[in-house]
């Protein structure tokens, strides 16, 4: 046995921990086709949940919205900069994959290319946490920063696209919503320990002073990031069914993926549906990043209370979780979607509340750094739910032997669409923080409608058993 595996009847006690809990069994309905045994299928299921609690905690400590526009905002960056940090994140993260989907539709197994960008991955966060500990504080530290911050985005893009098509082998549709559920429960409960550090951390102790107190983050972002690899790459991993295409050079791998792409999203409207959705979800989560820096700047926040925010974030992931996996699985990834953004339009409604009784009653500025967790407890809820609706809704309509290139295509479209998030520091700069949250809030609503029009893939699947 390799060291550090868990021996499968431990597996499939831990399992059964989990259903005492109210958590969904892994097998319960199992009907998908699938090569692997009752016994692997389990150990699948377990490996995965002990890879999103690593991956949780890991992704808190170079958290987008808390930690990373904190950092930008102590270095002096403009709100412009503030702005690039989330599209460069999650819009950078996709750029390549349309790049390499070919090349992963052609290999039967998908795991060593995660193992050897993972590799990347972690080695480009433990450099950045050597330059913030060593170089001073200034403009070549915040172009180190979007350096950094770029190779790492790309890798993760990289890395997701076999990570995905993994999922979609050894997870049935049915229980995806279970999967994700409780790899997002059981993340959030060891990220509140992570919450609890980063407060720590911030609150400046004796010799970790800004920006010491970053870099240790960033090293410990760097090892449960490479322990989410070694977890995940101890799963059994069935051969996939390979694409009949010719082999081609680069460039006419990559214009004939694109071209691949457009002709299913002209053809497939379930799929253009779901497009129009998720665009509008991305204009809505513009005001994201802005949230802490509103709270800062406006309502004069300590760094320490972002401890707190992360922690009442993770909670409300935590205690929706389950709900959302349950959805998912019982009534459908369309009406998770629905439940999900008409959370999410509660953010912004709540920061322009905030702000409103911030300017009536400026006296209670102390009492609103607090009550002003409630935004983040509605971004906790909405963020996980509407993950996994989105992402499970896209695997539910992408056929098998297609899978990495909806991925992919789909990723690299709304990567290129995130960037349009440089609005944001703009729309600040040039309007403020209220016409900023205002537009969320309406993208938010129509997202909310046209989610309404989205048909249910999972009514075909429900046909076929």
């Amino acid at each position: 046995m390799t060291e550090g595996v868990p021996p499968v009847d431990v597996v499939d006690d831990k399992v059964g921990e989990a259903s005492a809990l109210g958590l969904a069994d892994p097998l319960a309905d199992l009907k998908a086709v699938t090569p692997l045994t009752p016994r692997e299928c389990r150990r699948n299921f377990t490996l995965g949940l002990i890879n999103g609690a690593l991956f949780r905690i890991g992704d808190i400590f170079i958290d987008t919205e808390m930690v990373l526009t904190w950092f930008l905002s102590q270095l002096g960056a403009s709100n412009f900069l503030i702005g690039f940090v989330w599209p460069l994140r999650f819009g950078a993260s996709f750029l390549l994959q349309m790049l390499v989907s070919g090349y992963v539709e052609r290999q039967p197994y998908k795991r060593p290319l995660y193992r050897t960008i993972s590799i990347f991955r972690c080695a480009v966060l433990l450099i950045f946490a050597l330059l913030v500990a060593l170089v001073p504080v200034g403009p070549w530290l915040i172009a180190a920063f979007f350096a950094a911050l770029t190779l790492f985005s790309l890798g993760t893009g990289l890395a997701s696209l076999p990570f995905m098509d993994v999922v979609g082998k050894v997870i049935p549709p049915r229980r995806r919503g279970a999967f994700f559920g409780q790899r997002m429960f059981w993340g959030g409960l060891v990220a509140l320990g992570g919450s609890a550090i980063i407060g720590f951390l911030l609150s400046e102790p004796g010799g970790l002073r800004f920006p010491l107190n970053v870099a240790v983050m960033f090293v410990l972002a760097s090892i449960f990031y490479g322990l989410t690899a070694w977890s995940w790459i101890l799963i059994k991993e069935p051969p996939s069914p390979l694409p009949a295409t010719a082999q081609q050079g680069v460039v006419g791998q990559v214009v004939a993926q694109f071209r691949r792409g457009f002709q299913t999203l002209e053809e497939n409207v379930v799929y253009r549906r779901y497009v129009w959705v998720r665009l509008a979800l991305i204009a809505a989560g513009w005001a994201g990043p802005f949230l802490v820096v509103y709270a800062q700047r406006e309502l004069g926040i300590a760094a320490g209370l972002l401890g707190l925010y992360l922690g009442v974030r993770t909670a409300g992931g935590i205690l929706s979780n389950l709900l959302w996996g349950r959805i998912s699985d019982g009534l459908g990834n369309r009406k998770l979607i629905i439940a999900t953004t008409a959370v999410g339009a509660a953010t912004p409604i709540l920061a322009l509340m905030f702000g409103w009784l911030d300017s009536a009653a400026p006296a209670s500025t102390a009492w609103l750094t607090y009550a002003f967790a409630l935004v983040f407890l509605a971004a906790g809820m909405f963020g996980p739910g509407s993950a996994m609706g989105l992402t499970n809704y896209l695997l539910d309509v992408a056929p098998d032997e297609q899978r990495p290139l909806y991925l992919a295509f789909t990723n690299t479209l709304f990567g290129l669409a995130r960037f349009m998030g440089l609005l944001g520091g703009l729309i600040v700069d040039w309007a403020g923080f209220n016409v900023l949250f205002g537009a969320a809030a309406i993208f938010y609503l129509i997202a909310f409608l046209l989610s309404i029009g989205l048909a249910e893939p999972r009514d075909q699947l429900n046909r076929e058993l």
